[in-house]
């Protein structure tokens, strides 16, 4: 569960990064990004993409953990955001949000368990982009210290390099987000814990405002599932 919400909080920072807001391009190259990033935000509408997730545990070591899928998300207005993740690796497993619910469907263990964007974020304070996902670029600046870092390859593009440091406490120590250059929208993403562990997001073969149906987002499981509310 802390995994597959931990990937939540890091898409939600898709949307949370790159919000409509006014934008004040009075320091440099970082407001020039946030500025470029906000207006990129203001026509998206619909976003699929595969993804992956490599995440590597400090204190066992050993190879990373890693999975992929495919995602899909759909904006039709302020806390009216839905997300879809299907997983190919580990298989069947499905990520959802629908408005303020949040649902894990695991196949492999016949459970389902259901919480919502609040219940996550009064818990964490980094799941606080899952309780308000569309934040302005002035409340996201109050939450965060953001840092331009410097141009890069990332994810095979051209990207501006941003650092993001809660300002309240936080299990996170930092995110990273890796800008393409092109479309202005995140396409890497880095989480850094407290406690050092470490994952990273890549998005690829993003396509932006296709047609995704609303039933795209309803997740059902087989009778015999077991429900746990959260």
């Amino acid at each position: 569960m802390k995994r597959s919400l931990l990937l939540l909080t890091v898409l939600a920072v898709i949307v949370a990064a790159s919000t409509r807001g006014p934008v004040a391009c009075a320091n440099g190259k970082l407001d020039e990004v946030l500025a470029n990033m906000d207006k990129a935000a203001r026509s998206i509408k619909t976003i699929q993409a595969d993804m992956r997730q490599e995440k590597r545990d400090r204190t066992i070591g050993g190879a990373a953990e890693v999975y992929g899928g495919h995602l899909l998300f759909s904006h039709a207005g302020k806390n009216n955001d839905k997300v879809r993740i299907n997983y190919e690796r580990p298989a069947g497993q499905v990520v959802a949000v629908v408005g303020n619910e949040i649902i894990l469907y695991q196949p492999a263990i016949k459970q389902v368990i259901i919480t919502s964007r609040q219940a996550q974020a009064s818990k964490n304070q980094e799941f606080s982009f899952i309780a308000t996902p569309y934040k302005s670029v002035p409340e996201l600046k109050s939450q965060y210290n953001i840092v331009y870092v410097g141009d890069e390859q990332a994810a095979g593009a051209s990207t501006s390099k941003l650092e993001l440091t809660p300002k309240a406490r936080s299990s996170v120590q930092k995110l990273t987000l890796w800008v393409n250059q092109s479309s202005w929208l995140p396409i890497q993403y880095q989480v850094v814990e407290m406690n050092n562990n470490v994952t990273t997001f890549v998005l690829s073969n993003m396509n932006l405002n296709g047609n995704i149906p609303a039933s795209a987002f309803k997740v059902t499981w087989p009778p015999d599932t077991k429900v746990v509310h959260q």
